[in-house]
């Protein structure tokens, strides 16, 4: 035997194939309607019509009979003609295709109104539509529970609505217990994103189920980290979470989001998290040019052990330190070394990659508290430049450290 047709034969009698697919194999495959019609999966609607389309063929082929013999009766007869059936037997014949027909008639018109146009489905319409030589759509009568029935509930989670609706009723759930609504969500719209009952339920007494509509990314302000994780993963999206150290930034705070508020919500999200700082000394940090004196200075009269002295000889003296972007912030206080040859002010100009940050005019007395903004930064430069008067002044970086996030200065 074909072994096509063998595989087909266990299909229609497979109580596990689904209804949709027996209709689809009674349509293509007429000698499998009997094996079909003792499945315990083949729904009411299903049997009557193979019913219904047995009969048609038995009066069709009935009434082909009729014309058959009609068309093959000799004008006379012959000694080679075959002889004509008797006008009983012909009239038998004749009765038994519109008896055939008669039967047919009354079998549609006491069905036509047990049998749904589809099943609909909230505003939607489910039909099982299968392929013959001209199109056709078989309607159906709408499952119900029966005694014994088990409907388990399916995952329809992903699925496009129209499938989903489709995969349930498959499932045995009835139509009219089925609700459709919306819900934004991150990714691809029109899926379901959720689904009551879970996946397993037997028998359900109702359904929900969610379909995804545009999300966007919320607004940052005022709102905590907490917050807005949930409102972004109650949508859907994965977030992915940095903790950094954002100078001036409330800690626990979020303080950036990509992509930017307003965007479409995609399935992922990355945000940046407000983090108390980490510090290392600035001395830790390797130099690309110059060579600061780090032993005791005094400023303003008072000693200080932990400083950077920018020692100046010629004109302009140019200190470089590699911050490869790890760096958040640096701060300190700088002055005018007390044992500096004049009371001169000495010019002190800050870059971060060649742009100038800050400006200073440094004089003996008090030191002056900075703080240079670096985020991003890949090198830090600090020009002194003395005059013929005050030349070999020292300009001292009073306890300099780098702010940043502890992943990041871990890297120096």
């Amino acid at each position: 035997m074909n072994p096509t047709l063998i595989a087909l034969q266990n299909l229609a009698a497979d109580p596990q194939s689904s209804p949709e697919r027996l209709a689809e194999l009674a349509q293509q495959h007429p000698e499998l309607r009997e094996t079909i019609a003792q499945n315990p999966a083949s729904y009411p609607g299903l049997l009557q019509w193979i019913a219904e389309v047995t009969a048609a063929d038995l009066a069709a082929a009935e009434l082909a009979n009729v014309e058959l013999v009609a068309a093959d009766l000799p004008v006379g007869l012959g000694s080679s003609g075959s002889a004509a059936p008797e006008p009983r037997e012909r009239k038998a014949r004749w009765w038994m295709a519109v008896a055939a027909a008669s039967i047919l008639a009354l079998m549609l018109a006491s069905g036509a109104g047990g049998v749904f146009a589809g099943w609909a489905v909230a505003n939607h319409l489910v039909v099982a539509e299968v392929t013959r030589t001209s199109p056709e759509v078989i309607t159906v009568a709408l499952p119900e529970y029966q005694p014994g029935d088990v409907a388990i509930m399916p995952d329809v989670r992903g699925l496009a609505t129209d499938r989903a609706l489709q995969a349930i009723v498959d499932a045995g759930v009835p139509a009219e217990l089925i609700e459709v609504a919306t819900r934004p969500a991150a990714g691809v719209v029109g899926v379901i994103v959720q689904q009551t009952p879970v996946f397993g339920a037997e028998n359900p007494t109702s359904v929900t189920i969610l379909e995804s509509t545009p999300a966007v990314v919320p607004a940052l302000a005022d709102r905590s980290a907490a917050e807005i994780i949930d409102e972004l993963q109650g949508m859907g999206a994965r977030v992915e979470q940095t903790r950094q150290y954002v100078p001036g930034a409330v800690i626990g705070m979020v303080t950036s989001v990509i992509p930017a508020p307003g965007s479409a919500l995609p399935e992922s999200v990355a945000i940046i998290i407000a983090d108390s700082a980490s510090r290392i000394p600035l001395d830790d940090v390797e130099m690309s040019e110059g060579s600061p004196n780090t032993s005791t200075r005094s400023v303003g009269g008072q000693d200080y052990d932990t400083v950077l002295a920018l020692s100046s000889s010629t004109d302009t003296e140019t200190f470089n330190w590699s911050l490869d972007g790890y760096a958040a912030e640096i701060t300190g206080a700088l002055g005018l070394d007390d044992d500096s040859s004049s009371d001169d002010p000495v010019t002190v100009v800050v870059l971060a990659d060649g742009a100038e940050i800050a400006r200073y005019t440094v004089v003996k007395g008090p030191s002056v508290a900075y703080s240079w903004l670096v985020a991003g930064v890949t090198d830090l430069t600090v020009q002194v430049t003395n005059t013929e008067s005050n030349r070999g002044s020292r300009v001292v970086l009073i306890v300099p450290e780098v702010l940043g996030s502890i992943d990041e200065l871990g890297k120096f």
